[in-house]
This record gives C-alpha cells, sequence and structure tokens, in this order.
C-alpha cells in the first residue's frame, strides 16, 4: 500500500508519456529483469524488496499475475494523465472502468494468497464470476474513495477521473446529487457482490479454498475502508498543491 500511495502522489503530476517508462522499468524490476539501481526509478529498491519478500510466500507464477495486475494499474494511471492534461471528462460509464484499474486494488486482491497459503490454478482465476468478484471490489473501493477525495482532487485538478465530478458533469447535477448517484451505483455493484458470493458455482476440489479466497476479497474491502479513513492525505491540511507536487517532480 505504501508503494501505491507514493507512486500516485509521485506521479500524478507527471506527463503521460513519462509513465510508459516508469511502468516499464517497475514491471522489469519485479519480472526479476533488471536491479533496482539499473532502473533508474526514484521506488526502485522499493519494488524489488517486495519482490524479494512475495517470493518468500508464492511462486513465480504467482509474482506474474501480481505484475500483471500492476501493469493495469499504471496504465490506468497514464490514461488519468491523458485525461488530466486535456481537461477532458470521460463517461461515467468510462470513467468506472478507468478507475477499476487505476484504483489498485487488483494487485491486493492477488496476494490473499499470501494470506491462505493456497495457490489456486490459473482457471480460477479466469473464471468469469471470480473475475467480475474482483472487478466489483474494485468498484467498491473507488466509489467510496471518489468522495473522500473529493478535495483533494479538486485541489490538484483531477477532477476529470473523479467518478463523483464526471456524474456532476454528465448530468448537470449539484456536488450533493452527485455524491448521492455515486451512492447508488455503489449499493448497486455491493447487491451484485453479495449475491455472487453466497451462489458461487462449485469448484471442485477447489470450491473451499474459493469460498475461503472470496472471503478474504471481502476482509479487504473493509480494511481499505478502514485505513483510507485515517489518511491524512484525504483532509484539506495536508495534501499538497498541484504546483507542489510538480516541483517535487522536478526534483527527483
Amino acid at each position: 500500500m505504501l508503494w501505491t500511495l507514493y507512486n500516485d502522489d509521485l506521479y500524478e503530476e507527471s506527463e503521460p508519456e513519462n509513465i510508459q517508462y516508469i511502468r516499464d522499468q517497475s514491471l522489469a524490476i519485479l519480472h526479476g529483469e533488471i536491479t533496482a539501481e539499473d532502473s533508474g526509478i526514484p521506488l526502485g529498491k522499493m519494488l524489488a524488496s517486495l519482490r524479494q519478500e512475495l517470493l518468500l510466500f508464492i511462486p513465480e507464477v504467482s509474482l506474474s499475475r501480481f505484475t500483471e495486475m500492476i501493469e493495469k494499474y499504471f496504465n490506468g494511471l497514464e490514461r488519468e494523465l491523458k485525461l488530466k492534461r486535456d481537461k477532458i471528462y470521460p463517461s461515467v460509464t468510462e470513467c468506472i472502468a478507468l478507475r477499476e484499474d487505476s484504483i489498485c486494488l487488483y494487485p491486493f486482491l492477488q496476494l490473499v494468497e499470501v494470506e491462505t497459503g493456497i495457490i489456486l490454478p490459473q482457471e480460477i482465476h479466469d473464471h468469469p464470476v471470480i473475475r467480475r468478484l474482483q472487478a466489483l471490489a474494485c468498484h467498491l473501493v473507488t466509489f467510496f474513495n471518489e468522495v473522500q477525495s473529493v478535495a483533494k482532487d479538486e485541489a490538484t485538478d483531477s477532477v476529470y477521473y473523479n467518478i463523483v465530478k464526471v456524474i456532476q458533469n454528465e448530468h448537470k447535477i449539484t456536488l450533493e446529487e452527485a455524491c448521492m448517484e455515486n451512492l447508488r451505483l455503489h449499493n448497486q455493484d455491493l447487491k451484485e457482490f453479495v449475491e455472487l458470493q453466497a451462489s458461487l458455482p462449485d469448484f471442485g476440489i477447489w470450491h473451499e479454498a474459493v469460498v475461503n479466497w472470496v472471503h478474504y476479497m471481502s476482509m479487504v474491502l473493509s480494511g481499505w475502508k478502514s485505513i483510507s479513513t485515517k489518511l491524512a492525505r484525504y483532509t484539506a491540511a495536508d495534501f499538497p498543491e498541484a504546483n507542489e507536487l510538480k516541483d517535487k517532480l522536478k526534483q527527483m
């Protein structure tokens, strides 16, 4: 989580083209293809340490899946920065799909294997119900985050990919009304998540492990909410202005 927060704060004022290099170097470190020193990126050592520590608990195949999800995050971040640069609001549907990747929950969901000690086969990870549950989990975290970070996003000119602000722009409604629509979307996806969790298909010998894995997914959601409500980065007194972030980036 620390890497995610640092990376977001460091590059949210970067140019979209710069993210391609940061993404490629970050993925190369996680794949074990280059060292942190050779990567030339500020958070390289943190990623190298993460790779070493994860391999103590999960095999390379699981680390590769985790790394694929980190790539999804970077691709989402790059698309966000293009919207911010061009000052273009996407549609609400497009924004939800974008934030599903950029919220960076997908990598955390893969780390459930560290907690359970059970490595599920790839066909289970590819199952449409499991994929949908993960997508819904990302949506739920995002809907919660968007209300919490409206003030921060307004101060840093990041409104073009905040779902609440995108709703407000698309429907020409007040901020309060947009927050209520965001809540409606949250509750709609929460209902689907709970229903899918309660009626999982039969996964044979892996069924108990899958049930436990989905249960851990719901625990991740609760944990994320508890942690994020205490983060100073979302309070007006603590998060930096856009110009301050840009100056910091130039010094790296």
